[in-house]
């Protein structure tokens, strides 16, 4: 019998959505039905295009209102981030996927627009196959106490820091 995973990719530092369509790829290479949601972005990007590629086996909804961590009004986020968990809720409890990844899931966390506590309540009713993937900074202590794999992204150097600007195909 198989054991779905709790895996959460955390921290300050680049790559745990990357993380996160990496695990997706694989998979999807074994046959298994995704569902990615993401919460915070909300525009095309090369892992989406590849993604479509896959058809049916992989479902991914951007619920996010493309919010800007300077932004001061968090009322459009709120919004777009409680229709993405209702969204994630009935995609984990109707059980129709073998991996779900709630992207940047930790924002409803560290934002408290969703509290730890309906979160971990969420996620104890899955599946006991079903495997999840949660990445975003600022993970909850309580999240990271459960995951059974926590991965700790840290920047130590990184391109934007020198001028150079995101780029099409390596960033996005």
């Amino acid at each position: 019998m198989t054991k779905g995973l709790l895996i959460v990719y955390t921290g300050p530092g680049k790559g745990k959505t990357c993380a996160a369509f990496g695990q997706v790829l694989r998979a999807v290479g074994y046959g298994l039905r995704v569902c990615v949601v993401q919460f915070v972005k909300n525009r095309p990007s090369g892992e989406l295009e590849a993604l479509q590629g896959f058809g049916d086996q992989v479902e991914v909804h951007q619920v996010g209102s493309g919010f800007s961590w300077r932004d001061k009004d968090l009322a459009n986020f709120r919004a777009s981030a409680l229709a993405g968990w209702q969204l994630a809720t009935e995609k984990i409890s109707a059980g129709a996927h073998d991996l779900v990844v709630l992207d940047e899931l930790t924002y409803l966390l560290h934002f408290a627009i969703l509290s730890p506590e309906e979160m971990l309540a969420t996620l104890q009713k899955r599946s006991t196959a079903m495997h999840l993937v949660i990445t975003g900074r600022h993970a909850p202590q309580q999240l990271l106490t459960v995951a059974d794999l926590v991965t700790e992204m840290r920047e130590i150097k990184h391109p934007f820091t020198q001028g150079v600007a995101a780029q099409k195909g390596i960033e996005w």
